[in-house]
């Protein structure tokens, strides 16, 4: 394990680009993803690979988010793409326990700088923990999602 800047561990630190509100539909090819998740869809993307996306902005400010895929990142999150070193699903496990809300400027609307982040250290075990670590949450994941389908449908009935 060792102590790493978010700089020193992604390949791009970076906030997303607004996109305007006509573009953001019900249906499209692509998902819009805002600080707190997808907030609706779009024909175009400017992001292709994974990352963990960070809510800069308002109540998402903090809250972090796993993504892979083509997506439009919007200007209320921050994506964080890791090195070959790092595993980008790992990272936003990680960076989901950190509070990270309580880094955001002291103002009227909480907000989250990309240079603040850039500062912010984890600590980081082997590529091979980061990926066994991956395995045995994302299987957790995926039966708490089916889980919650089955409440759903359950509800529903």
């Amino acid at each position: 394990m060792s102590w790493q800047t978010l700089a020193d561990v992604c390949t791009r630190l970076s906030s997303g680009k607004s996109i305007p509100s006509l573009k953001v539909k019900k249906n499209g090819r692509f998902p819009v993803i805002g600080g707190n998740g997808i907030r609706g869809y779009a024909d175009e993307y400017n992001f292709s690979g994974e990352c963990a996306v960070i809510g800069r902005q308002g109540a998402a400010c903090g809250n972090v988010h796993f993504f892979s895929g083509k997506a439009y990142i919007t200007e209320h999150a921050v994506v964080a793409c890791t090195n070959t070193h790092h595993n980008a699903h790992y990272l936003a496990y990680l960076l989901s326990t950190q509070q990270l809300g309580r880094l955001s400027a002291q103002s009227a609307q909480p907000g989250l700088s990309v240079k603040t982040l850039s500062r912010f250290e984890v600590n980081l075990p082997s590529i091979q923990i980061q990926e066994q670590v991956v395995q045995l949450l994302g299987t957790i994941d995926k039966k708490i999602e089916l889980n919650n389908q089955l409440n759903d449908y359950l509800l529903a009935a």
